[in-house]
Parts: structure tokens; sequence; C-alpha cells
């Protein structure tokens, strides 16, 4: 599916680094505006209590339902463990309703207390969030007259937005934004216990933690839904170094907006016609009821 058109707002210095140096600046996570973006903050919906209850109540028939598959937990007890009730089940499957009753009798049986569960929680979302920082993230935006993000990006107006559109010839990385979903709330790792159960105990642990990333990156908060957010996403581990800008191709800036009170017009022209000199360049203006409009500059 064909992208639409995708702008970049930059302040003054970010304008004058992104055109001098032909790179964008590939943000780390911790370093967002939004405190909460591109982390998670929950293993589970509701409260933990209520999530160690719902996989005491489900596990026998989670591993009943899994009996001819090989648990992929990463943990080696738990994988042994749970191949012994699967040999158990499948000889006697009435054993799964005794074992329930066991569980829920007594959680310790597997270390299913609530300070266990608490402990694994925690050190879950703790490694999600610091493996998040190995991310890097280029924010773009469809909207090329938001009044908000000329305020708060572009230094009210004295910086510009930039046209992003990528070199299919040179199958460009710019091919690859992808739309933010925005929700009411940052999702959790797991979308209810059974779903935690499943997953960690059968599911392709490399999918899941994909599928795992895809959601925290490409998910924000109602709040942040007028931006109407794209995303080019680049983990570090695939030849991208930690803290390096990113490269763009001089043609793949394809239109540069003026913001309404900038200051260095002739230089930032200047240096955005030397990276590429078919740019087309448009001089922001109020228009009619003091709607932000654009006029050719070239």
């Amino acid at each position: 599916m064909a992208l639409p058109p995708l702008y970049k707002y930059l302040s003054v210095e970010g304008a004058r680094l992104t055109l001098g140096n032909n790179t964008f600046w590939h943000a780390k996570p911790s370093t967002f505006n939004d405190s909460e973006d591109l982390t998670v903050a929950s293993m589970f919906p509701g409260s933990l209590e209520a999530a160690l209850s719902d996989i005491v109540a489900n596990l026998a028939d989670v591993i009943l339902a899994n009996l001819d598959k090989a648990s992929t937990c990463p943990k080696l007890s738990m994988r042994q463990t749970v191949a012994k009730l699967q040999a158990i089940f499948r000889s006697n499957p009435k054993a799964a309703a005794i074992f329930a009753k066991q569980l829920r009798d007594n959680p310790a049986l597997l270390k299913l207390d609530v300070e266990n569960v608490r402990s694994l929680a925690q050190s879950t979302i703790d490694g999600v969030n610091e493996f998040m920082q190995d991310y890097r993230v280029l924010c773009v935006t469809t909207h090329k007259d938001s009044e908000k993000m000329w305020s708060g990006y572009a230094e009210d107006h004295k910086g510009i937005a930039l046209r992003i559109q990528g070199n299919v010839a040179k199958d460009s990385k710019f091919q690859l934004f992808r739309s933010v979903t925005y929700r009411d709330a940052r999702p959790t790792i797991y979308r209810d216990a059974i779903d935690f159960l499943v997953s960690s105990l059968f599911a392709d642990q490399d999918a899941s933690k994909l599928k795992m990333m895809n959601d925290i990156i490409y998910t924000k908060t109602l709040v942040w839904q007028e931006e109407s957010e794209y995303r080019l996403v680049i983990h570090c581990g695939q030849g991208q170094a930690i803290g390096e800008a990113l490269k763009f191709h001089p043609e793949e800036i394809t239109e540069l907006y003026l913001g309404l009170a900038i200051a260095n017009k002739d230089d930032v022209v200047g240096n955005a016609r030397s990276l590429n000199p078919d740019i087309t360049i448009f001089q922001a203006r109020r228009g009619e009821g003091g709607k932000l409009e654009f006029d050719r500059a070239d």
C-alpha cells in the first residue's frame, strides 16, 4: 500500500543539522517527549491478583489443549514441568481436573503466589523497556499544516517542515514507515492471563517478541491522535549503530515548507537546494480566517 504524503517538522537547529549533514536524527526511545511513549507499564490489564487467579484457573486447560506441542518456554525447569504434565494428561485426561484443583488449593506447587508473579511481571516489564532502547525511531506526520506541531516541533514557526518520499528504485528504508494506532491506554505485554499462558508456554518466542515490540512501538494514547503519526523503526542490530544519525538520499527530501517566523530563510533555502536542486519550496502564510496556507516560493 502506498504511503500518504509524510512530513517532518524541525526546529531551527534541527533544520541546520538535517540539511547540512544529510541525516535525520534517529531518536532513542528514552529521549521522547511523552514519557510513556515506547514503554510498557503493565504485564496484564487489571490487577496482578486477578491475573494470578486466572493463571491458576486456566493452566491445566491450556496444557490439555496443547498436548501435542512441545513447550517453548525459555525456562528449562518450566519446559520439563509442562512435558511431565502433558504425559500425565495424555495417559489420563481426567488428571487435568485433579491437577487444576490441587493448584487452586495450593498455588505454591508451581510458585504461583503473588510475590513470585509480581517479581516475574516486574522483571519482564524492565526487560522489555530496556530492550526498547535498542530501537531507533523517526517520527513523521501526514499533516503539514498542524498549528500544534508548527508551534511545538518547529519552534513557533521559526523552523521548517520537510516532505519525505522514499526512493523506490533504491529500495529506500523510507518506504517502511508505518502508521501509529491510537488507544485509550498504552498496551500491556499480554492481553490477559490466557494469552500469557499460551504465549509463554507454546508460542514461537521470537514471533511473540516481535508482535510485542510492534504493539508497543506503533501504539500511542488518544491524547496524541491529532498528530496522525507514522514511524520508521530500525533495531540497532540491523546494521544501525547506537546513536547514529539516519542517512537519506538527497532526492528523498522533495518539499521544503518555511515557517511563518523563519529568520534564516536564505540559509535554509540555500542548504536545501544544495542538497536537492529539484526541491520544491513553499512559504507559510495566514489565509482567510487565519488558516495556515502555503505558497510556492521558488
